[in-house]
């Protein structure tokens, strides 16, 4: 597997002299690491195949997102890959303490209204976590979110008996209700794909930058539905949104179809602990 010493050496950055982790490797191993010209830079480490594809799906997103010139995102050295794993070479944006939510809030507004075509998905595979989540395209926003995420996802917390037979029923019957819930064709945004609070990074300057996305072609209320699923952005955040956004149809339905992707997301990752709080989302949308 190619060493964060070996990565660098091959883009020409100078040799490392000093690393520490950083928070953020609960999937990969995420390193700050300090050159010897001084400057520092984040290496997330990341082995085999799934490692990968993974990493590769990371980088294709910060550029989506930085091609928007909307939210700010660490700048990608370069992804260095070899047979057996990756090494994902970033900037490293020192860390600040008070940040200018509403900012943000627009930023991710202007993200949402840049052009991306009539089509809902992804050209390539995307990983939510350590969710693989399928690539193609759809015409039709809620076939493509019950068959190619919602379904998937539930097949597999039935399969693992994270959840029961009668729960898998009532999830199923809201999927299948979710056409006269939802418009079939909201506006087509990039959306970042995982924006919970853990993916905003404060910068020294007050701006917000975001983190590993998981980043695809969708309903734009599916980011403000992981973002206010569990707690952490500040309410300026999404008002400024809002106003800069506009007004749509079915604004709650729509949060809460996200919302319950999100948390089948959570039970198939981290176990029947998120079955309540589903179950909850998915009453809301019977």
């Amino acid at each position: 597997m190619t060493s964060v010493r070996a990565a660098l050496a091959s883009i020409g950055l100078p040799e490392p002299v000093s690393a520490s982790s950083l928070a953020g490797g609960c999937v990969h191993d995420v390193r700050l690491v300090e050159l010897g010209s001084g400057d520092r830079v984040v290496c997330k480490v990341a082995a085999g195949a799934v490692g990968i594809a993974m990493l590769q799906s990371e980088t294709r997103g910060l550029a989506a997102i930085a091609a928007t010139r909307s939210l700010r995102t660490p700048r990608v050295h370069q992804l260095v890959c070899d047979g057996d794993g990756a090494v994902l070479v970033m900037e490293y944006l020192p860390k600040g303490t008070e940040g200018d939510w509403a900012r943000a809030g627009r930023q991710l507004a202007q993200m949402h209204a840049a052009e991306a075509g009539p089509r809902y998905g992804s050209e390539e595979e995307v990983w939510l976590g350590g969710t693989r989540l399928r690539s193609g395209w759809d015409h039709d926003w809620c076939e493509h979110l019950a068959e190619r995420r919602l379904r998937p996802l539930l097949r597999d917390v039935l399969d693992s008996r994270a959840i029961g037979e009668r729960e898998a029923a009532a999830i199923d019957a809201v999927i299948a209700g979710l056409p006269a819930r939802i418009p079939a064709a909201p506006t087509a945004s990039l959306l970042h794909g995982d924006l919970w609070a853990g993916n905003f990074h404060i910068m020294r300057d007050g701006g917000v930058a975001v983190l590993d996305p998981a980043a695809v072609i969708g309903d734009p209320f599916l980011d403000i539905a992981m973002s206010s699923l569990f707690g952490g952005v500040p309410r300026a955040f999404f008002g400024a949104w809002r106003e800069s956004f506009g007004d749509e149809e079915a604004e709650d339905e729509r949060i809460a179809a996200g919302q319950m992707l999100h948390l089948l997301n959570h039970v198939r990752l981290f176990g029947a602990g998120y079955v309540p709080q589903l179950m909850g989302v998915v009453a809301a949308l019977e």
